[in-house]
C-alpha cells in the first residue's frame, strides 16, 4: 500500500511507521519537525505544518501534500495521527476526499464522559459524547480535548461517510512515550526500596501499548476495515493492585510496597493521577471501564503486561534515565515513606 501519515514521528506514529514500512508498504510522511531520527530510511518525508493558516510558520504541509496529488499520486490509505480540531481535520479531509480509498482518524476515549460506573462502548450516540460550550474553540486543554475530538470525528463522517475507520485509544503505553506516565512506575519499582501505594479496594488499570495499537491499525488497512474501535487493554477487568503487583514481579523488584488509606493520601496531598499516574478517582472509573470488545473481535491482540512494563524499563535506561514529566518526585515519594514508617 502506498499510506500518507500526518504526523508519524511520536510514540505510536512512530510504531506504526516503523511497522508499515516493515511490511512493505511505501510511506509518506507530514511533520513539522525538520529532524525525525530513528525514522525508517524508506519513508519520504514532507515537512511542514498542517494547519492552512500555518500559525507556526513551518511551511505549507498541505501544500507539499497537494502537489503530489497534482502530479498524479493518490494514496491508499491516510493515517492522521495529530488532528486535534475541526478545522483543521476538515482542510486535510477535504484535500485528500478523492485521493484515497481509507481514512483513519486516531480519536481518543476523552470522547466519553467520566462517571464512576458507566462502561463506553462504541454505540454511544453523538449527544451522548463530550460536547463543547463553545464549539467554535481551538484551545486544547484537558477540558475541552475531548470535545474537540468528537467534533474531529464528526468532519471524518462527513467527508468519508463510508470508507473511516476511528480508532478511539485509552491511555497508551509502551517505548518512546512522552507522557512517562506509566515509566514513573517502571522507574520507581526498579529504583527505589519502597513505594507508598493506596491500599484496595482503589479501582481498575487500562492502557493499551503502543506497538499493539500501530500494528490494528496496519490490520485496519490492510483488510479495509472501517467503523470505530475503542482500542484499550491489556485485559478486562484489570485492578490497580494487580498492576502494581504484576509490574513488580515482572521487573524483579526489591521495593517494598507500602499501603496507606485514601484519608493518608488526602492529609498529604497526594492526588491520583497528578502524584500517583495510572491510580485515577472514583468518580471517573469509567476511564477503565471502556469495552474494547469490538476491536479485538477483529483483531486487537494486546500484548501481556510484563512484557509491556519490561520493554517501557529497558527503554527508560536506553534512554538514560532523564527527570520524568509525570508523578510525583523520588524525592518526595521518600519523604512520604519516610512519614508513613
Amino acid at each position: 500500500m502506498n499510506i500518507l501519515v500526518l504526523g508519524g514521528t511520536q510514540f505510536s506514529g512512530r510504531s506504526f511507521v516503523e511497522q508499515a514500512c516493515e511490511a512493505g508498504h511505501e510511506l509518506t510522511i507530514l511533520h513539522r519537525s525538520p529532524e525525525a531520527p530513528g525514522l525508517p530510511d524508506a519513508v519520504r518525508h514532507l515537512v511542514g505544518d498542517r494547519d492552512p493558516k500555518d500559525p507556526n510558520d513551518k511551511g505549507d504541509g498541505l501544500g507539499a501534500i497537494k502537489a503530489l496529488l497534482d502530479s498524479g499520486e493518490s494514496f491508499d490509505a491516510v493515517v492522521d495521527m495529530c488532528g486535534y480540531t475541526p478545522r483543521v481535520v476538515r482542510a486535510s479531509c477535504e484535500l485528500l476526499k478523492d485521493h484515497t480509498d481509507l481514512y483513519l482518524f486516531v480519536s481518543t476515549i476523552s470522547v466519553y464522559p467520566t462517571s464512576p460506573d458507566a462502561q463506553p462502548n462504541e454505540e454511544w450516540s453523538w449527544e451522548q459524547l463530550n460536547q463543547l460550550e463553545d464549539p467554535t474553540v481551538e484551545e486544547i486543554t484537558g477540558e475541552t480535548y475531548g470535545g474537540l475530538k468528537v467534533l474531529c470525528e464528526q468532519v471524518v463522517h462527513e467527508v468519508f461517510p463510508d470508507n473511516h475507520v476511528i480508532p478511539r485509544p485509552s491511555i497508551i503505553a509502551g517505548p518512546n512515550d512522552p507522557t512517562d506516565r506509566v515509566t514513573w512506575w517502571t522507574r520507581a519499582l526498579a529504583t527505589q526500596d519502597a513505594v507508598i501505594i493506596p491500599e484496595p479496594p482503589v479501582g481498575l488499570a487500562q492502557f493499551v501499548d503502543s506497538r499493539d495499537l500501530a500494528a490494528f491499525f496496519l490490520k485496519c488497512l490492510s483488510e479495509k476495515l472501517t467503523g470505530t474501535y475503542n482500542c484499550a487493554g491489556p485485559q478486562p477487568g484489570l485492578t490497580l493492585h494487580q498492576f502494581i503487583n504484576r509490574t513488580h514481579a515482572a521487573l524483579d523488584s526489591t521495593a517494598k510496597l507500602l499501603e496507606a488509606p485514601a484519608s493518608w493520601f488526602e492529609e498529604h496531598d497526594i492526588k491520583p493521577y497528578r502524584d500517583i499516574p495510572t491510580w485515577i478517582n472514583d468518580d471517573v472509573m469509567s476511564m477503565y471501564r471502556v469495552d474494547y470488545s469490538k476491536a479485538v473481535a477483529v483483531g486487537l491482540q494486546n500484548r501481556p503486561l510484563e512484557d509491556t512494563m519490561r520493554d517501557v524499563r529497558a527503554w527508560d535506561i536506553e534512554r538514560g534515565e532523564p527527570e520524568l514529566k509525570a508523578g510525583m518526585s523520588f524525592d518526595r515519594l521518600q519523604e512520604l515513606v519516610a512519614a508513613q514508617a
